[in-house]
């Protein structure tokens, strides 16, 4: 990756046995130790999710790092909402923020997701990673259940009817097909 974005400093990955946390992932969390940027983390939880997902991860902790570098404000003081200034990064380290998916109100651009591109540049990373991880974990002291319960992002929809009829759906789901109203008959839509 680092051939393709020369400004992108050498960088140490801890992994940590605790739940991703959703409100400290900006900047001030980055230091450097000689050339080397530390303060990134690798949830086992992540790890647990395969090799495209720990790629993803990385991905999207090389453009905090980019912003970091740069000295662009991509978070809000807390770390929680990601503005538009990290899809930018995030979008030169192979993300992407997937067609029809609307930011959320407290995370912003949080989840962009992996390129087909990226998938392609990064196949044989996540193949090693597919073979490590399990073969790692279970040297790690991991606990069964998260010790918080984080609510998904939801998207609010809402149908043609007058008044419109409204619902919430995760992402995910959303992106399943479409749902069709029963009172009117036109399909729900996000906001």
């Amino acid at each position: 990756m680092r051939d393709a974005l020369p400004d992108l400093p050498a960088a140490r990955l801890d992994v940590s046995t605790a739940p991703p946390s959703a409100t400290h992932d900006g900047a001030s969390r980055l230091a450097w130790a000689g050339d080397v940027v530390t303060g990134l983390v690798i949830s086992a939880e992540t790890l647990k999710e395969g090799g495209a997902c720990t790629v993803e991860t990385i991905l999207h902790e090389a453009a905090h790092v980019l912003c970091w570098i740069r000295g662009v404000q991509e978070t809000t003081i807390r770390g929680a909402y990601h503005n538009r200034a990290f899809l930018t990064a995030a979008e030169e380290t192979g993300l992407h923020w997937p067609a029809g998916m609307v930011r959320t109100g407290a995370r912003g651009y949080a989840t962009p997701a992996l390129t087909p591109g990226a998938r392609n540049r990064y196949a044989s990373d996540i193949v090693a990673l597919d073979d490590v991880i399990p073969r790692t974990l279970p040297l790690l002291p991991v606990p069964e259940a998260p010790a918080r319960h984080r609510t998904p992002d939801r998207l609010t929809m809402q149908c043609g009817c007058t008044p419109p009829r409204k619902m919430k759906m995760s992402p995910t789901v959303a992106a399943l097909g479409p749902v069709t109203c029963g009172v009117c008959g036109k399909p729900f839509t996000t906001q």
